[in-house]
């Protein structure tokens, strides 16, 4: 990573106008990230812009600097563009930012990541995005300030899965403990990412849990949220079932869990497993053009949720 960081260094300290993007729906560990960098940056006197697709979710609000977070950009005069956790190009969801001609710096640490970048700061090893800042920032060694710290930690605890997935390391516990020592408030954290459920979310997991089905034959469980069901439950929260696919993994039998949930013309796709299952997640979303990690993947599909005569789900 080293040649990589350095690298990156040079195209930021070259760079004056600079682009943050993630992939639309903003979460902890790549809104995170985003924000750290941004944070550095403004401090840099670089001139900094945030956008992200579909805005920052009301879970994610406390973060310092989540204000300046806008949805598209509305210019093209950049001289750098960073993406964070983003696949490919065009996984940032924005037409105007994949027709940008500028260096990009891409920052992920998917294994399906496709090098699109002039520099790639991409390692699969690595528990997550933030994680992979935070040595960057120990790499230039720059400051890591009580809010740098705040969205770093954040990061680390949403994509470890409050450090109880497999991909929490050593590593990981130690960058942690640090960014604590830099003051961030892990309870604080938690209780925003994790805690703050309203009353309409708790409803809308409890249908969810009502429509969950378990595959006694090939060890699945699985749930699905139709477009009808969705109408129940107004203006939901972009993040409204964040974690709830992790909650379906809990059950002991399954060998992964799968959540459908509907979002206007496409059915968005989220699958969990652990170590011990022996399933990798990851090959079932590469099937419907998708990516991720072997434990934790996602995928995306035009269509419509229906039931058949027989009762059984498909994509129409």
């Amino acid at each position: 990573m080293q040649k990589e960081f350095q690298k990156a260094t040079e195209l930021i300290n070259d760079s004056h106008r600079i682009l943050l993007t993630m992939h639309e729906r903003m979460d902890g560990d790549d809104g995170g990230a985003l924000l750290a960098m941004g944070h550095q940056l403004e401090k840099m006197g670089k001139v900094v812009t945030y956008a992200i697709k579909k805005g920052v979710p009301p879970a994610l609000s406390f973060l310092p600097g989540s204000e300046k977070i806008q949805d598209d950009i509305d210019h093209h005069n950049f001289d750098l563009l960073i993406t964070f956790g983003c696949s490919s190009k065009v996984r940032c969801g924005s037409e105007k930012v994949m027709s940008l001609d500028v260096p990009i710096v891409n920052i992920d640490h998917h294994p399906d990541n496709s090098q699109f970048g002039h520099v790639n700061v991409v390692d699969h090893k690595k528990s997550s995005v933030a994680e992979l800042i935070y040595e960057f920032f120990l790499f230039n060694n720059w400051v890591i300030t009580k809010e740098v710290a705040t969205c770093l930690l954040t990061g680390i605890i949403t994509d470890t899965g409050s450090f109880m997935h497999s991909n929490t390391q050593s590593s990981t516990m130690d960058a942690a403990a640090e960014l604590m020592r830099k003051g961030a408030h892990i309870s604080k954290i938690i209780k925003n990412t994790y805690n703050s459920k309203s009353p309409q979310v708790l409803k809308a997991w409890g249908k969810a849990m009502e429509n969950s089905y378990y595959d006694k034959k090939n060890k699945i469980i699985y749930s699905v949220m139709t477009e009808k069901d969705l109408a129940e439950f107004k203006n939901l929260p972009g993040a409204a079932f964040e974690g709830f696919t992790e909650t379906l993994n809990t059950m002991p039998e399954a060998k992964f869990a799968m959540f459908l949930r509907q979002d206007g013309p496409i059915i968005k796709g989220s699958l969990r497993s652990d170590p011990f299952k022996n399933i990798d997640v990851s090959k079932i979303a590469h099937a419907f053009g998708g990516g991720g990690h072997k434990l934790a993947s996602g995928f995306s599909v035009a269509g419509k949720l229906v039931k058949d005569e027989a009762g059984k789900w498909k994509v129409v």
